[in-house]
């Protein structure tokens, strides 16, 4: 009867041996993100948070909620309303254009890195949508709707990373990445544990979702910087990437 080969001593074979592998090339390409990309993300967010709190005019939580919302809830709208929120927005138009240019302008050899930032642009433009009409916050047509948005958010970001790993491994800033799912992450978390919510929570759940934006817009701005850069500067990047995630493995072989 044929036999299995037996795998070499120090690796294991199956899934296990593909999550490993996948997390040291993660790993290495978290380390290709500059400090300055992630204060370019984080510092904006911190200043509006700061200023949104420490202000004494209007509730904090009115600057932070969606416009329409704190117009129902007060009974009244001021121009102020929803500040944070369109700054969100914003922040993913100029991402999605961004995002748009770039891939219109890169050369046809990095096809992959063109759809992938074709289909980052298209994810932001939805999320603005959806932050204009606020189809997440409640029953805009029926009442399954929010929940079947949010499944549909989860199942299109899934889809997105599985299907454009290798470009975003290769090229893209996995650092800003990670920032924006944990952001977006714990915003959605917050909302649905925080019930009912409070200031704290609504300043919390906001503040982590414009973290989020922010964070995808940076990435979506650089993944532009890259595909219109030159073509040779894409494939040292990676080259150096290789370099490093082999360097990694023989010093772990070394230590074995």
């Amino acid at each position: 009867m044929p036999t299995r080969p037996t795998p070499a001593p120090g690796r294991t074979a199956g899934p296990v041996a593909s999550v490993r592998r996948l997390v040291r090339v993660t790993a290495g390409a978290v380390d290709r993100t500059p400090p300055l990309a992630y204060a370019a993300a984080v510092a904006p967010v911190a200043v509006i948070i700061v200023a949104v709190v420490t202000q004494p005019w209007l509730p904090p939580t009115d600057l932070v909620r969606d416009s329409q919302a704190v117009a129902v809830l007060r009974g009244s709208a001021h121009t102020a309303h929803g500040l944070v929120s369109n700054v969100g927005i914003l922040a993913m138009a100029v991402g999605a254009g961004a995002a748009f240019i770039g891939s219109a302008a890169a050369s046809a050899r990095r096809h992959r890195l063109r759809r992938a930032l074709a289909w980052g642009g298209v994810a932001s433009l939805v999320v603005a949508l959806d932050d204009l009409l606020l189809l997440h916050e409640g029953a805009t047509f029926a009442s399954w709707m929010p929940k079947a948005i949010a499944a549909a958010y989860a199942v299109g970001f899934a889809t997105y990373l599985w299907r454009f790993r290798t470009p975003i491994l290769r090229h893209l800033d996995v650092g800003l990445l990670i920032l924006a799912l944990l952001g977006l992450g714990t915003s959605a978390i917050v909302d649905v544990l925080a019930e009912p919510a409070t200031a704290a929570s609504v300043l919390v759940e906001d503040g982590a979702k414009l973290l989020g934006l922010a964070a995808w817009s940076v990435f979506l701005v650089r993944g532009a910087l890259v595909a219109l850069g030159p073509a040779s500067a894409t494939a040292s990047r990676s080259d150096g990437d290789r370099a490093d995630a082999a360097s990694r493995a023989r010093t772990v072989t070394t230590v074995r």
